[in-house]
């Protein structure tokens, strides 16, 4: 299981208030608030908009190295990130300070290696109706993605969310929702028979969903002074 990559970020605590704020982000930089199990008091930071992209820019799990002058180095996660509504610039980010002994909740991306068999000989369609995962694990656990192997995949096959390799990782979804199945032609008896849209689509909304729990846990961690910020 692949490890997430390590990026490496310098920063200064910044001042809070919306006039601070403001000037901050005139200047292309994104307020941000450090929070943690082990941070006592949330520790208002910035980055710059450039650095916000370029982890925005990769869907696998990575951990940040962020030094803060005066403060020490913290590894943290990209928790979330608020996003203006007309420009959609980033306006405010929540980073999620790791501790050894803290469990944490994130979700990860699910990536399929190979071309099913059922694709190549038989003309079957290949749906992946979960992409992401939200996952519980200590941070040394902590994978940047999963993947599964779907080359031997026969017309009617799928690989469900236990099929993952998980050692040492809690998954918070049931064991037998599927991840990807190998479904008929479109339009072939077997397709009519039994495997309709509904399924697809509603595999489709559930992670979906997920991605929405995220960002709402990340939000109610950060603090009231995030909120204030984002809407600000």
């Amino acid at each position: 299981m692949e490890k997430p990559n390590i990026v490496e970020i310098s920063t200064n605590e910044r001042q809070a208030g919306k006039r601070a704020v403001h000037k901050l982000r005139a200047e292309k930089q994104v307020p941000a608030v450090i929070y943690g199990p082990k941070v006592k008091e949330n520790i208002n930071v910035s980055l710059t908009e450039v650095d916000v992209e370029k982890l925005l820019s990769r869907s696998t799990t990575q951990i940040v190295k962020l030094d803060v002058e005066g403060k020490g180095t913290y590894d943290v996660l990209l928790k979330r990130v608020d996003f203006a509504k007309i420009s959609d610039r980033p306006i405010h980010v929540d980073l999620y300070a790791l501790d050894d002994d803290s469990p944490v909740i994130i979700t990860v991306p699910i990536r399929l290696k190979g071309t099913p068999r059922g694709v190549t000989e038989g003309g079957g369609r290949m749906y992946q109706p979960l992409r992401k995962i939200r996952i519980q694990c200590y941070p040394e656990k902590l994978p940047a993605e999963f993947t599964l192997d779907v080359g031997n995949l026969k017309i009617g096959e799928s690989l469900n969310v236990e099929d993952l390799v998980m050692e040492g990782i809690t998954p918070l979804r049931e064991l037998f929702r599927t991840v990807v199945t190998i479904r008929p032609p479109k339009g072939s008896v077997a397709e009519q028979l039994g495997m309709d849209e509904e399924e697809l689509e509603e595999g489709e909304e559930a992670a979906e969903g997920e991605e929405g729990a995220e960002a709402t846990e990340g939000s109610e961690e950060g603090g009231e002074e995030a909120a204030e910020e984002s809407e600000s």
